[in-house]
Parts: structure tokens; sequence; C-alpha cells
């Protein structure tokens, strides 16, 4: 059987494309990586991580899945389809006729796919195919991404050694997760887009009160990283009404407050955390062209 075109996944071991046959990835190298059954592809090479099962465990992977699919960040999601559609409508247009209508768009740290099947949904329904990817050091939340959004290609991988192609990506979508911002920069297409979402400054605040005597708000970053102009930058705000102890507890579970919280103070926010503010501070860069000194 002939290789299948490569998606844009590259070799973790040499860096070369990596094209898919026979259920595998594999490179000119004769490098080789298994497609599992639910999909993915695992590129995180074993030198490269830094514990037996690196990332969120199963715990917090069910917890978010629980909490996220309720639709609490839902305006968070809406918010990100509006960008993409404003910002990347006009490099979608100008693409050859049998790419029209399409986008590369890449989830730099994916976890178990809620953000990136609702941003997939919403821009479908704007009528633009997004080619949708996403990688996550944890094996356990890519097999649920993989899981959950079938038209997407996932891979187990670290988010400071993407294993995409070079300027491959209309976007890159990265929320709450770290990341290299060279590897964001190689990976992007000329003036491609990168939507960066970190907590404000209220964020949670409600439940750090609970779990903190003296809780401190988050201190947002205002650097545009190197290589990159800044588009915009949102505030985007708003009240949660949590329904049930169990949904409350699904919430501090896929924080880190849940694993230094005392079993009294655990058993006060689960009986009294009616409602708390959402906080989500968007920057919206564009990958700078070359200074050609002209």
């Amino acid at each position: 059987m002939q290789p299948i075109s490569s998606f844009f996944w590259r070799c973790p071991s040499c860096s070369l494309a990596l094209n898919y046959c026979d259920g595998a990835w594999t490179c000119e190298n004769k490098h080789s990586f298994d497609k599992a059954k639910e999909g993915y592809v695992n590129l995180l090479l074993a030198q490269h991580r830094n514990s037996k099962e690196p990332g969120d465990s199963k715990a917090m992977i069910t917890a978010r899945r629980r909490f996220l699919s309720e639709g609490y960040y839902q305006p968070l999601m809406d918010e990100i389809v509006a960008a993409l559609v404003k910002h990347t409508q006009a490099g979608v247009q100008s693409k050859p006729e049998s790419q029209e209508n399409t986008l590369s768009l890449f989830d730099a740290g994916c976890g178990e796919g809620q953000y990136l099947s609702a941003i997939f949904s919403g821009l479908v329904n704007q009528g633009i195919t997004p080619k949708v990817s996403g990688v996550d050091i944890s094996k356990p939340a890519v097999q649920k991404a993989a899981k959950l959004l079938k038209q997407g290609q996932f891979a187990v991988a670290s988010t400071y050694s993407v294993p995409l192609c070079s300027a491959t990506q209309d976007a890159v979508v990265q929320v709450f997760a770290p990341s290299s911002e060279q590897e964001i920069h190689r990976i992007l297409d000329d003036q491609g887009l990168w939507i960066k979402v970190s907590p404000g400054p209220e964020h949670l605040f409600e439940l750090k009160q609970k779990v903190y005597d003296t809780p401190e708000k988050h201190t947002v970053d205002t650097l545009v990283p190197s290589g990159f102009t800044l588009l915009e930058t949102k505030s985007l705000t708003f009240p949660m009404n949590l329904s049930s102890p169990e949904i409350r507890e699904a919430l501090l579970m896929m924080t880190p407050f849940y694993w230094q919280i005392s079993e009294t103070k655990k058993d006060a926010l689960l009986a009294s955390l009616m409602s708390l503010t959402a906080d989500f501070h968007i920057q919206l860069f564009s990958k700078a062209l070359p200074n050609t000194g002209l």
C-alpha cells in the first residue's frame, strides 16, 4: 500500500515529516509510531518524559470533562470562535480553491478535548471547516480527546517540542496550558493567529477564599513574545452558579487546589460554594513578518 499524505506530524526523533501507512506514522529515516485504537499517536519519546505518567491524572481529567461538559465555560468557547472568524477570515478566503474555507487549527495542551470540540462545532456553524489537531503530555487526556473529536488528529507530546511541521498552522489556541513561545512561532504560518487564554485576576477567587486563609489574585502577563504582534487583549468575566455538590467537587478536583485543601475546608466548600466568578485574560497575537529592513 502506498503511504497516505502526511497530516502535519513530524518525527520527534529526526524532525522529518511523518506519513501514515498501514496503521503507523513513519518518516524517511524509518522511525515508526503506531496509531492507537482510539485514533491518536504517541510522539512523546521516553527520554523526554519527566515521570512515568506525565501530565494531569485520570481523576483530574475526568473531573474536567464532567465540569466543562455542563457548559460552564461556553462563553469562553464562543469568544474564541468569534476571534478565529474575525482574524482568520482573510487568510482562509485567500487559499487555493481546493482548500477554500479550511482552517488549520492546533490546540497546544488540548487536555481531554472539550475546548477543541466546542470550538470545532462553533466554526462549522460559521461555515468554516477546521482541520484540527492537538497535543497533550497526558496520555489519558489524549485518549479521551481522540474519542470525543474523531475529526481531529491528536498526539501525546510536549508543547515545548511540538511534533508538527513548521509553518503549517493558521491558528493556535492555548487555554491555561504552558508552552514554548518559540515552538508556537515555528508552527504558525505567516501572520498566523495565536489565541492565548490565562486566568484573569478574579478567576475562581471565591473558591480560593475557601482554600486559603490569605488568597491572592492572579497576576496578568502583558508581555508580547518575541516574533509576535499583539492584535487584541480582552477580559471576559461572568458569574457561574454551581448546581450541586458533585459539580463543585468536579471543579475543585480539576484544579491544583484539590490537593492542597484540608478535609474540613473541602466539606465546607462543597456545602456552601453556590456561585463564583469566571475571569479570563485573552490575548490575540499575530505572527510578525520578518523585518526586511525595507
